[in-house]
């Protein structure tokens, strides 16, 4: 086993997450419905064009350090640790599932992913991560913020 395995191992899950998270997306996009439908479709639109990004700088990661990025949907079904879309495409609980799931990726690559990178002395890697997790956070908090304002 190569002595980066597990990081490989972890941005291929994260490769994993994002595939099912921009699936999840897609979805939101073509049916979400309520008040704020129209604003989710835009919304979406763009998360969905980050997700894109997030995936293609994770995949030349992995490339990089000699790992081969996983890249089908039963793989990414498999690996994920987030969920297919369930939400009834409500406008509230479309972006209560964003946030969950924006959340749940944060805290991955900030509790497991930026660890690992350092303890292989791999700081490219970690300041990708660093850099993706800065975007993350900065969603999760757009949504909360939405769904504050919502509850009003």
């Amino acid at each position: 086993m190569q002595t980066n395995q597990h990081l490989i191992d972890f941005l291929n899950q994260q490769i994993a997450n994002t595939s099912v998270l921009h699936v999840k997306l897609q979805r939101y996009h073509w049916y979400a419905k309520g008040p704020y439908g129209y604003v989710i479709e835009q919304y979406t639109k763009d998360l969905h064009e980050q997700l894109d990004d997030i995936k293609k700088c994770l995949g030349v990661r992995v490339l990089a350090i000699g790992g081969r990025p996983i890249a089908v949907m039963s793989k990414f079904l498999q690996e994920a640790t987030i969920k297919e879309a369930e939400a009834d495409d409500e406008d509230y609980e479309v972006v209560k599932t964003l946030r969950h799931d924006y959340s749940q990726l944060a805290q991955e690559i900030k509790i497991t992913g930026i660890p690992i990178a350092r303890r292989q002395e791999d700081e490219a890697t970690a300041g990708l991560l660093v850099d993706i997790l800065g975007k993350l956070e900065y969603e999760a908090i757009r949504l909360t913020k939405y769904l504050i304002d919502a509850d009003r």
